[in-house]
């Protein structure tokens, strides 16, 4: 359509490392760790169930997980709660983007939706602080389990309160996360 040769589209997707952000592998093994942007119930509710089939004996699921805030979307917090109690084995929730909501309230809303099945309460940590809480799931992570950590993928920015803006790459702090772990 694009007047393209078909050489040329076959290299184009033999070379084609994905979209930044998205289900973007940062770590193989022992464990996996995955960063995606997923902020909707449904694509948090794909991306998981895909990660969960991959995993094989025994190992877990362990999801960092936030929610827009600002006032944006409130409707849609418990529904991602929702989400990840029916494929995570533990679930850390998190800042996302609080901008001027608290971000307690946030947290809350998504829990109210965790609430709502049979989650394991036990299994569901709240730490505000965003890279403490990816500090907390590598450090959880064992041989054969995979993290996930979903709703900021490639942003280069956490908005918390009065238009302040802390700069952030998803992978990056992984990486350096995972650094220290070892």
């Amino acid at each position: 359509e694009f007047g393209l040769s078909e050489e040329v589209v076959e290299e184009g997707i033999k070379n084609f490392r994905g979209a930044p952000g998205r289900v973007e592998i940062v770590q193989r093994k022992p464990f996996k760790v995955v960063v995606d942007y997923a902020h909707t119930a449904e694509s948090l509710d794909a991306i998981y169930k895909a990660l969960k089939d991959e995993i094989n004996g025994g190992g877990k699921l362990i999801c960092v997980l936030g929610s827009a805030g600002g006032g944006r979307d409130k409707w849609k917090r418990p529904k991602m709660g929702a989400a990840a109690a029916k494929h995570c084995d533990t679930i850390i929730l998190t800042d996302e983007d609080p901008y001027d909501e608290n971000p307690k309230e946030i947290l809350s809303e998504i829990k109210s939706g965790i609430a709502a099945t049979n989650f394991n309460e036990e299994n569901i940590l709240e730490i505000l602080d965003r890279r403490a809480a990816l500090k907390k799931a590598v450090e959880l992570a064992h041989s054969g389990d995979t993290v996930i950590a979903t709703g900021k993928g490639s942003e280069a920015w956490i908005h918390v309160r009065k238009g302040e803006k802390i700069p952030w790459n998803e992978r990056a702090v992984m990486e350096e996360l995972l650094k220290e772990n070892r």
